[in-house]
């Protein structure tokens, strides 16, 4: 099953508790492409399609072993929830090497099924076919309030109209992009999660499933 949607609607959260609750594999496709930029960052070459770029894809790898995120059998996990990171990965989500190098890998780890991937375009490219998907979205407000809160665990201290404007150029540059970009996938489940918490989203995640579960055929 699949999971979408804007920073701030609550994905991570509640994917990784339905995936527990169902006894699933958790896949942040997301993490892997912030794995990806932290490379890009490091090796200090150009967010752009180029020899550079190409060369650093083709000698790097990144996997995913639980929450931890390893770039070529580094754990990376605390280095890629960055602002900066995140800015670079909505860079390098529009380009095609980047995106021919993760979606196969994606795909690969979802084929065994039992998984659930959370993203931006787990269920309208990565597994359009998937039992079930979800879109997670919520109002600007609180969608920037609660990346603020995030970033603060984590020991960053960002004012709120600061975060609000960095949501909102991240939805402009997902949305606008013409590889991939962050959509409603179809036959996707939305939910509103601005006055819901994650109880409440998780509830509604796991109705949905028991639903389709019901009235699927063995």
């Amino acid at each position: 099953m699949t999971i979408d949607g804007p920073a701030g609607a609550g994905k991570s959260s509640a994917a990784r508790e339905l995936a527990r609750r169902l006894g699933f594999r958790l896949l942040d496709t997301g993490a892997m492409y912030r794995g990806l930029a932290w490379a890009v960052q490091q090796a200090g070459i150009p967010p752009e399609d180029g020899a550079p770029l190409r060369d650093l894809l083709e000698r790097t790898t990144v996997e995913l072993a639980g929450d931890r995120v390893l770039v070529n059998g580094r754990d990376v996990t605390a280095e890629i929830r960055t602002p900066a990171i995140g800015e670079l990965t909505s860079v390098l989500t529009a380009l095609d090497p980047v995106r021919d190098k993760l979606t196969p890998l994606q795909r690969a780890l979802a084929a065994a099924g039992g998984v659930v991937l959370e993203g931006r375009d787990t269920g309208s490219v990565v597994c359009p076919d998937a039992d079930v998907k979800f879109y997670l979205d919520a109002d600007i407000e609180t969608r920037a309030r609660r990346r603020r809160g995030e970033l603060a665990a984590r020991g960053v201290d960002v004012g709120l109209d600061r975060v609000r404007e960095e949501v909102l150029r991240r939805d402009r540059q997902d949305m606008a992009r013409s590889l991939a970009p962050l959509v409603r996938p179809p036959g996707a489940v939305l939910v509103d999660s601005t006055s819901l918490g994650p109880e409440a989203v998780l509830r509604r995640l796991l109705e949905e499933v028991e639903r389709v579960r019901c009235c699927t055929p063995p």
